[in-house]
C-alpha cells in the first residue's frame, strides 16, 4: 500500500523498485539504459520558474496530494459541534468511508499508472495515499464508536454487524502497513517489510467484501437493495475500478507495455487501455460524486434524517 521515500535522495523517493511495481531492470532489458529518465521525469525534476528554489515535481507533488484531506475538511465542522443536528451520525460514515475509499484507490492506482506510462515522478503519492487512507479509517472508526446509531456501546458501533466487521478488520490490517511505511521499518524489517507490505492485497479484497455486504449482496438495486442504478451501489463501482487495476498489474500485461515502450510503439499501450480507463473513471466519478454530496450536507449542517 505504501512505499519508502527520504527527502535526500530522488532516487530512494521515487525509483525503489519493490513488489506493487515492475522491477527497474526489467525495463533496462528491453532498451533502457541504467539511470536514464524519460522526458517527463526528467523536466519534473528541474527547478520551477517562479519558485527557483523549489523543484517542479515538489510543487506538483504538494499539490496532487491536497485532495486526501478534503474527508477531513468536510468533517471539521461536525467535530468541532459535536455533532450538532447529528451531523456525523447521519454522515460520517458515508462521508469518511467513502474517503477512506477514494485515498485506497488512489494509492494503488500509482503503480498501473507508472507501468502504463513510463514515468516515476509522482512516486510518493502511493506511500502518501496509503497514509491517509490508515488515517482517515481511524478517524472513521473512532468517530463511528461515539456517535453511531447501532446499540452494543462502541463496540458494537464499530463491529456489531457483518459489514461492520469487514470494515474493521479493514482497519485492523492496515495498522501494521502504517506503522511500517517509513525508511527506517524497512531497513529494520529487510526482506520481511515487502511481507507486511502486501497485506495491501487482503486489504483490497476485504473492502470488496465490506461493500459487497453493506449493499447486502443485492445486485443492480434491487427490490430490498438502495432501489437506484447498478453504479449508485458501492461495491459495483469498486469493483469497475479494481479490474482495470488488477489487470495492469499481471506479469505477462506489465512485459507487454515495457516492450511496447521500448520498441517506441506506446500508442497501442494507449489504444489497448483506453475502455479499462473508462470503465475506471465511471466507477470513480460516483465515488466522489458521492463524497461531494454527503460531505456538504456536514459543512451545512443540514443531515439527511436517516
Amino acid at each position: 500500500m505504501s512505499r519508502p521515500g527520504t527527502a535526500q535522495s530522488y532516487r530512494a523517493e521515487e525509483d525503489y523498485a519493490d513488489d506493487l511495481y515492475p522491477d527497474y531492470e526489467e525495463e533496462q532489458g528491453h532498451g533502457r539504459k541504467a539511470g536514464e529518465r524519460k522526458s517527463v521525469d526528467a523536466w519534473m525534476d528541474q527547478e520551477s520558474t517562479l519558485l527557483p528554489v523549489i523543484k517542479r515535481r515538489q510543487i506538483a507533488l504538494f499539490l496532487l496530494r491536497l485532495p486526501a484531506l478534503i474527508p477531513i475538511l468536510f468533517t471539521l465542522r461536525g467535530w468541532l459541534s459535536l455533532n450538532e443536528k447529528l451531523s456525523l451520525t447521519n454522515t460520517e460514515a458515508n462521508v469518511l468511508g467513502s474517503g477512506g475509499e477514494l485515498c485506497f484507490f488512489l494509492c494503488v492506482t500509482i503503480t498501473p499508472l507508472m507501468t502504463v506510462t513510463g514515468q516515476r515522478w509522482f512516486g510518493p503519492l502511493r506511500r502518501w495515499y496509503g497514509i491517509m487512507f490508515a488515517v482517515i479509517g481511524l478517524a472513521d472508526s473512532i468517530t463511528a464508536s461515539i456517535v453511531g446509531k447501532f446499540s452494543g456501546g462502541p463496540i458494537g458501533r464499530v463491529a456489531g454487524h457483518t459489514f461492520l466487521v469487514a470494515g474493521f478488520l479493514i482497519i485492523l490490517l492496515a495498522i501494521p502497513v502504517l506503522i511500517t511505511a517509513n525508511t527506517q521499518m524497512q531497513r529494520k524489517l529487510g526482506k520481511y517489510w515487502k511481507r507486511v507490505q502486501r497485506m495491501t492485497y487482503v486489504i483490497w479484497a476485504m473492502i470488496i467484501v465490506h461493500l459487497a455486504l453493506l449493499d447486502a449482496f443485492h445486485p443492480f438495486g434491487g427490490p430490498q437493495g438502495d432501489g437506484d442504478p447498478v453504479f449508485h451501489q458501492r461495491v459495483y463501482q469498486a469493483l469497475a475500478i479494481s479490474f482495470p487495476l488488477v489487470v495492469l498489474r499481471l506479469p505477462p500485461v506489465r512485459r507487454w507495455i515495457i516492450e511496447r515502450r521500448a520498441a517506441e510503439e506506446q500508442w497501442k499501450v494507449w489504444a489497448t487501455f483506453v475502455p479499462l480507463a473508462g470503465l475506471y473513471l465511471l466507477g470513480f466519478v460516483f465515488i466522489v460524486n458521492q463524497e461531494i454530496f454527503t460531505g456538504m450536507k456536514i459543512l451545512t449542517m443540514t443531515p439527511p434524517d436517516n
